[in-house]
């Protein structure tokens, strides 16, 4: 073997040295599931909340505030107060179990109802047309999903309801029913707004629009009301002027509760995508082959995931990333290397660890960046637990003791993938590099590889789909969309004699021309 440089040395050596922190321990950054229990608590404080900020608000706006006046609001609020949470918690436990056990979810969603609760509390003393819900409503069909924003347009609908009561005095509650269902007409229409491409802009838009169905609304109930037509335009016009302003709200905390609730909204990953970020410009530079096979595995992870239902955009994203851990050393994979293959000069189990150490190297990497958890998770699954065969027989091959050699020193140190987006990526990743390997492709020799490659990952024998919710017909699905995609990447190559003999007798009279110019001189 040859002398290995410096560079080399201190590569390898940092590869036996025990990692800071394995995979694992990278996705602590990740929020766990939490028993349903610790949901219910973080929505009886927010109980608690609502209950203050209605009683404040009303307390001070109430027009008989005697002692005996003032008990009977406090008991009025907090019945309200719990039992709209009590019914917004018995529908996530039975509907939407999972915001209950997933801390960024369930943070996220306390927040939204803590912050329109209050700013609503504010806006009423403007006008009791002028509310805030339509911030939580929107943010909540951006962050979580749009079928939890429908159920919190009920739940704040009926909070503004209880913080608009005063304006009928004790006797009649026209007004705060007409708040109520202006307020879930105008939520509904705002997240129907909200469709599967988000954009920055996209909130003000659906503030807007929901707005307007408030607008509508309002003033059709009080023309129904026979009231003054002073009245109808100037209510109306603050529900249409809250709605647009509560869009612009939403945009401006859009990003803040993303960051901070570590959520992958679509805006979010289309951010992420840009050719403008550090560590894919690193990539198209440092590792050009890795960022073309990122390119094409994104393709192909996007389209099956639209076919099985998963999140297309979050499995291209996650394709393009997936790999970033070669950058700690590009030459070590066979796409970015020329006719010097490094891999000839060491042993197995060293050219074992470099390969392995990419899927570890990547997590730690988007970590730092700040990257979402959701994405960090599917990058770090994309090998699974699988063992690398190549470096493994080869290393049975060298020995003299074949007993001697471990197999789970050539496994990588990853989880199995755990949600259609993370097995997608996994399918992806192995089918293009297998196809790539074949060096003539045919139609038939991709559609063998892939199918060959989908059922070594499916069946028993390595399992390592065993934990993902994917289906036998999805696998069947998947293996159709991988084979149209790889067939229109890797089709064969059809030769041209016709130009190549045009070629050779251009090359022929040049020759003749030079060998005319040298006997005239």
């Amino acid at each position: 073997m040859k002398k290995r440089n410096k560079t080399e040395q201190a590569e390898l050596s940092a590869i036996d040295k025990p990692a800071s922190k394995g995979i694992g321990s990278l996705m602590g950054k990740a929020r766990k599931a939490v028993e349903p229990s610790f949901g219910f608590i973080v929505l009886a404080i927010v109980a608690v909340l609502i209950f203050l900020t209605s009683y404040i608000r009303l307390s001070s706006v109430w027009p008989e505030n005697d002692g005996w006046n003032l008990v009977w609001l406090a008991v009025m609020c907090a019945v309200c107060s719990v039992a709209s949470i009590l019914l917004f918690e018995t529908y996530l436990y039975y509907e939407e179990r999972s915001l209950l056990t997933k801390t960024n979810r369930l943070f996220a969603v306390a927040a939204l109802i803590a912050v329109a609760s209050v700013l609503t509390a504010i806006t009423t003393a403007l006008s009791y047309t002028f509310v805030a819900a339509p911030v939580a409503i929107i943010l909540c069909g951006i962050l979580i999903t749009r079928r939890s924003a429908y159920t919190l347009s009920v739940f704040m609908s009926a909070i503004c309801l209880l913080l608009t009561i005063a304006f009928s005095g004790t006797g009649a509650l026209d007004k705060p029913f007409l708040i109520f269902l202006s307020v879930l007409v105008g939520g509904i229409v705002s997240v129907l707004m909200l469709n599967s491409r988000h954009s920055r802009t996209l909130p003000i838009l659906s503030g807007l629009a929901g707005g307007a169905a408030s607008a509508l609304m309002c003033a059709g109930i009080l023309a129904f009301l026979h009231a003054d037509i002073h009245r109808i335009i100037s209510d109306a016009a603050w529900m249409l002027g809250g709605g647009l302003i509560c869009g612009v709200v939403a945009t401006g905390l859009l990003p803040v509760f993303e960051s901070v609730f570590d959520v992958a909204t679509d805006a979010r990953l289309n951010e992420l995508m840009n050719n403008n970020n550090p560590l894919l410009k690193r990539l198209m530079i440092e590792a050009p082959g890795t960022y073309h096979h990122s390119l094409i595995v994104g393709v192909l992870a996007e389209s099956a995931a639209e076919i099985v239902g998963a999140n297309p955009l979050l499995c291209k994203t996650a394709a393009y990333y997936h790999d970033v851990g070669k950058l700690v050393s590009p030459k070590y994979f066979k796409e970015n290397q020329g006719e010097y293959n490094i891999h000839d000069e060491l042993t197995p189990e060293e050219s074992a660890k470099r390969i392995i150490a990419h899927q570890r190297d990547g997590a730690a990497m988007l970590a730092k960046s700040r990257f979402p958890s959701e994405l960090i998770k599917i990058a770090s699954q994309h090998h699974g637990d699988s063992v690398m065969m190549y470096f493994y027989n080869k290393a049975l091959e060298l020995a003299e003791d074949r007993s001697s050699v471990r197999c789970e020193d050539f496994a990588y140190d990853g989880e199995k993938p755990q949600t259609k987006e993370g097995a997608v990526l996994m399918l992806a990743d192995c089918c293009e590099a297998a196809v790539r390997s074949i060096k003539r492709p045919t139609a038939k020799l991709i559609e063998e590889r892939v199918a060959y490659v989908i059922k070594s990952l499916w069946q028993p024998d390595d399992a390592q789909l065993s934990l993902c919710p994917l289906t036998a017909a999805d696998i069947r699905n998947i293996e159709k969309s991988f084979v149209k995609n790889l067939l229109a990447q890797y089709h064969e190559r059809i030769e041209y004699p016709q130009l190549k003999r045009i070629a050779n007798e251009a090359a022929d009279a040049s020759q003749q021309a030079d060998i005319e110019d040298k006997g005239e001189q």
